[in-house]
């Protein structure tokens, strides 16, 4: 009976850390894959800035402060990401499972929302830009 009963214990034991383990593969893969769909935005960052450094120097722009205001929402959502991937420690090691899995957490967090900064960025130079060809 004590044996039956030390058995399921070590049992209950395995599978916690499994299901702590597979958290955390779970939120490291999910960090990685907004972080793989935020990188595929980094091209049309750059040539919506190239646009929007043209227009600013062009005199016929009248809207000179709205395209300051674009290129800075551009630069500080790519800088954030820049900044994010330079401190970002897939690794995570020497940290226990609770720590890994709230750093996981943390970090999921952090690109979700330089994901939103970027996609707008984005979205407000493209109406800004769709505007302009316009005229």
């Amino acid at each position: 009976m004590k044996g039956t009963i030390a058995a399921i214990f070590i049992a209950f034991i395995l599978l916690g850390c499994s299901d702590k383990k597979s958290k955390e593969k779970a939120l490291l893969d999910d960090v990685i894959n907004i972080h793989d769909k935020v990188m595929g935005a980094d091209e049309q960052v750059m040539k919506n800035k190239m646009q929007l450094d043209t227009l600013l120097k062009q005199d016929k722009s009248s809207a000179k402060d709205t395209i300051k205001l674009l290129i800075t929402k551009l630069v500080m959502a790519d800088s954030a990401m820049d900044n994010w991937m330079h401190n970002f420690d897939p690794a995570h090691t020497g940290k226990s499972e609770d720590e890994t899995v709230a750093y996981m957490e943390s970090q999921k967090k952090q690109i979700m929302a330089i994901d939103s900064a970027l996609n707008d960025a984005v979205a407000g130079s493209n109406k800004y830009l769709s505007k302009t060809k316009g005229k």
